[in-house]
């Protein structure tokens, strides 16, 4: 037993004594200081003055006049309603730049007309003339061109003398009264539809005709528009 080699024992082989190397001593590097960076001093800026800007003046607001309203002719004047004997519910207006006969409206200023008497100018038998001057328009019924012609219209100027706008009347005795040329008193104005040709009726022709003795159509009356129904006057 005791000669029997343990089995589980190893024998390492003969090696010469190796003595291990002395590691080599790494010489230390001296790396160089990092130089020190001056530290720049930057100037300190300069503080601006503030500027006080002065304050803006005050503009005085101008007050400019009011222009001045230009007062027409027929402002504030009395005005008539112009109407004939054949159908007294129609009364002189301008229609489409005629003038004519209407069913009689009040309210529409086309039927309101200004009496301005003609300074001094007289027909033949010493009366006075007027031009007939409407409300709504300013403009003033102007003689035709001829007998059976219709009146024409024209803007009226006051301070004109202008004979071709100017008319007389005449009374007829029965309250009426007759409309004629001022300088040509054998043309009246006159309805153009009598009683034989339909009467008169919305838009009947106002137009210069010779005197007819017994025609209602050449027979006018004119009544003032009043602020009070029973004081109307009549020409």
């Amino acid at each position: 037993m005791c000669g029997r080699r343990n089995s589980h024992h190893t024998y390492a082989p003969n090696t010469p004594n190796v003595k291990d190397p002395k590691p080599k001593l790494v010489k230390k590097v001296e790396h160089p200081k990092p130089k020190l960076v001056k530290k720049v001093e930057h100037p300190k800026p300069k503080l601006v003055k503030k500027v006080e800007h002065p304050k803006p003046k005050l503009v005085k607001k101008v007050e400019h006049p009011k222009p001045k309203l230009v007062k027409k002719f027929t402002d504030g004047r009395q005005t008539v309603k112009v109407f004939c004997k054949a159908k007294t519910d129609y009364a002189l207006t301008i229609h489409n730049g005629h003038v004519v006969l209407a069913p009689s409206n009040q309210s529409d200023l086309h039927q309101h007309w200004i009496i301005h008497f003609g300074g001094g100018v007289k027909d033949k038998e010493g009366h006075p003339s007027f031009a007939l001057v409407n409300k709504a328009t300013g403009q003033a019924m102007k003689h035709s061109v001829g007998a059976t012609y219709q009146v024409q219209l024209t803007t009226y100027d006051p301070h004109i003398r202008d004979e071709s706008v100017l008319w007389t009347m005449s009374g007829s005795g029965d309250g009426y009264t007759r409309v004629r040329m001022a300088n040509n008193i054998k043309l009246h104005v006159d309805a153009f539809s009598d009683i034989n040709h339909g009467g008169v009726h919305e838009g009947t022709k106002i137009v210069l005709w010779e005197q007819k003795t017994d025609s209602s159509n050449q027979r006018w009356k004119m009544v003032d528009y009043c602020k009070f129904t029973n004081t109307n006057f009549t020409y």
